[in-house]
């Protein structure tokens, strides 16, 4: 999980796809994901909970992103799928999260301890 997040943070497309199973490539073309990783900025990952397994595990996270001065939250519960000893990203349960207006002031979402403007806002 954690290396499939930062590579969302480095727009590492190629690696994002190779990470998936062919059903979820199939729910998210490389397009789409390219799209998505350009626009946001990527500033926190917070695991909330996994489940390890030989052949099938859980990870629930929550990724924080920035797209026009608005703080998104995807809130997941994410299945992965072991295949030829290496773990795909295969499908994931949504929760709901709201959106938040950031405003220059406000902390920053990074948790840095600096204000918005002064961190990810530039």
């Amino acid at each position: 999980m954690r290396s499939r997040y930062s590579a969302f943070c480095e727009q590492a497309i190629d690696y994002l796809c190779f990470t998936c199973s062919e059903k979820a490539l199939e729910q998210n073309p490389r397009d789409e994901v390219a799209e998505f990783a350009q626009a946001a900025r990527f500033v926190r990952l917070q695991i909330m909970d996994y489940e390890p397994g030989d052949a099938l595990a859980y990870v629930e996270f929550k990724a924080f992103y920035i797209i026009a001065d608005t703080l998104h939250c995807i809130h997941e519960r994410s299945q992965f799928i072991q295949r030829h000893h290496q773990w795909k990203y295969d499908s994931g349960r949504l929760f709901e999260a709201a959106d938040v207006k950031l405003k220059r002031n406000d902390p920053c979402p990074c948790l840095s301890g600096n204000k918005f403007k002064k961190c990810c806002m530039s």
